[in-house]
Parts: C-alpha cells; sequence; structure tokens
C-alpha cells in the first residue's frame, strides 16, 4: 500500500509531501505513533483516510508544535 503525507497549512490549504510505499509493519505503527520524520522535518500525525479507488492511505500533518496548522513555507 503507499502512503501518501499531507501537509494542513495555517491557512488550512492541504500540501502534498509526498508518498511512499509501505508494508504492512509500518502501516501498523501508526497506532502507536504521533509523529513522523519526513525530510529530517518533525511532522504531528492529525488523522487518516484509506482512498480505496487510489489503494492509498492518506495522512493528514501538520508541523511539530504548529497549533492548528503548520508552517507557510
Amino acid at each position: 500500500m503507499k502512503i501518501v503525507f499531507m501537509e494542513k497549512l495555517a491557512g488550512g490549504q492541504l500540501r502534498n509531501i509526498g508518498d511512499r510505499p509501505w508494508d504492512q509493519s509500518l502501516i501498523q505503527s501508526l497506532q502507536s505513533a504521533n509523529y513522523v520524520l519526513i525530510n529530517q522535518k518533525e511532522y504531528e500525525m492529525i488523522e487518516g483516510r484509506l482512498n480505496l479507488d487510489d489503494d492509498t492511505f492518506e495522512l493528514l500533518l501538520i508541523t511539530a508544535g504548529g497549533h492548528g496548522g503548520g508552517s507557510e513555507e
């Protein structure tokens, strides 16, 4: 399954950070993790959506410490 990483920016917009193939063990680790590092930047995982049409798991993230939305980078 492919995981798609979406960052929610402070203004409410979504920015696609990228995607990666994940195996079952990595998907199971989502149950115990609250944060993820991508390109040496820490994000808080907010929620996920299973997209059966595209066979993807979409993960909504904000920059760690970015209450209510991430950075405007």
